[in-house]
């Protein structure tokens, strides 16, 4: 073609059938797919849904108590571990019946067959991280949203949400 936009059927008329299905059925997923998703909330990034997909195949709390606790340590916190724990800090959220409107399915339905009241008692540890991560010097996630200043107060305002549920 010459470099001039070109539609679904033109490109058609070039391929065989069978690849123009497989085409066409590919690009109907393609409004769902989530790889490299950027955005304010909890569940809005790549690690932090990395983080719920290895969450539902655990079982108890470990896995939060563990995320949580990372985010305590002295020292810098990269982006993929403050995405991970604040995550994990709305699954605590949740636990105590104040779930974010946008938890992926898979969590909620994982919370359902756990002990909420022990998932609930992370949240002093989950306070704590999510604070941190806001507030915090050495939090590469708040570094990265302040840096958009359009959209670090919507990002602001979201963790400072998640912390009063936690309350």
């Amino acid at each position: 073609m010459d470099g001039k936009p070109v539609s679904l059927y033109q490109v058609s008329l070039t391929m065989n059938r069978r690849n123009f299905v497989v085409l066409a059925a590919l690009s109907a997923f393609m409004p769902f797919a989530k790889a490299g998703t950027w955005g304010s909330g909890s569940f809005d990034n790549d690690d932090a849904l990395d983080w719920a997909g290895q969450c539902v195949r655990s079982k108890g709390t470990s896995l939060i108590s563990a995320t949580l606790s990372a985010a305590l340590v002295d020292g810098y916190l990269e982006a993929p571990e403050c995405s991970a724990a604040v995550a994990a800090a709305e699954v605590v959220a949740a636990s105590r019946g104040k779930a974010s409107k946008l938890l992926p399915t898979e969590l909620s339905s994982w919370l359902e067959k756990q002990q909420k009241e022990e998932v609930a008692k992370l949240a002093p540890v989950a306070i704590k991280a999510v604070s941190g991560i806001l507030n915090g010097p050495k939090s590469e996630l708040q570094e990265l949203w302040q840096e958009s200043k359009n959209d670090f107060p919507v990002w602001k305002s979201q963790m400072q949400s998640l912390i009063t549920r936690l309350k």
